[in-house]
């Protein structure tokens, strides 16, 4: 990791002060990160945070499931990326403290059923709700055929050349 700058800071949360170090370092999958940390000098780490070296020219991805083969497809997710799947009418945008990930194709279903299932009887067309559910389940299980849609204003998101 190369350090850039670090800065003393007055952080309510360190009794003693703080130094805001900002560092450069390279993840072997995402690429070059800028790192920010928050070090106090008698309790250690009280933020880390990394975000994308090379943030814009935005991107879409769009990956065809043809089959059961497709849904272990890996994916890197950035945290600024939206979902859609045009066949049921699904998009997320992405949400306050989301995160990079890397995952899987049936992965991010999976994230969906468990998230939507719980919580269909309360929606505003629960019966919509558990329809969705329920193709997501079959798409799991390759019988639904989709295009699963990563729009990207990063540009960050990309599949990867991982066997999992």
């Amino acid at each position: 990791m190369e350090v850039l700058s670090e800065v003393r800071v007055d952080d309510p949360i360190c009794s003693s002060g703080g130094t805001l170090r900002v560092a450069r370092r390279v993840d072997p999958v995402a690429g070059p990160q800028i790192v920010l940390m928050i070090i106090c000098s008698d309790g250690g780490y009280r933020y880390y945070e990394e975000m994308p070296e090379n943030i814009g020219g935005g991107g879409l991805l769009s990956i065809e499931v043809r089959g059961p083969e497709d849904l272990s497809r890996v994916i890197l997710r950035s945290r600024s990326a939206a979902i859609s799947i045009p066949e049921i009418g699904l998009v997320s945008t992405p949400r306050a403290g989301a995160v990079d990930e890397i995952t899987t194709v049936d992965g991010i279903l999976e994230k969906y059923v468990e998230h939507l299932e719980p919580i269909c009887g309360e929606t505003e067309n629960p019966g919509r709700c558990y329809e969705v559910v329920e193709w997501m389940k079959r798409a799991m299980r390759g019988e639904e055929r989709f295009t699963l849609v990563i729009e990207d204003p990063s540009g960050r998101s990309r599949e990867l050349s991982l066997k999992i």
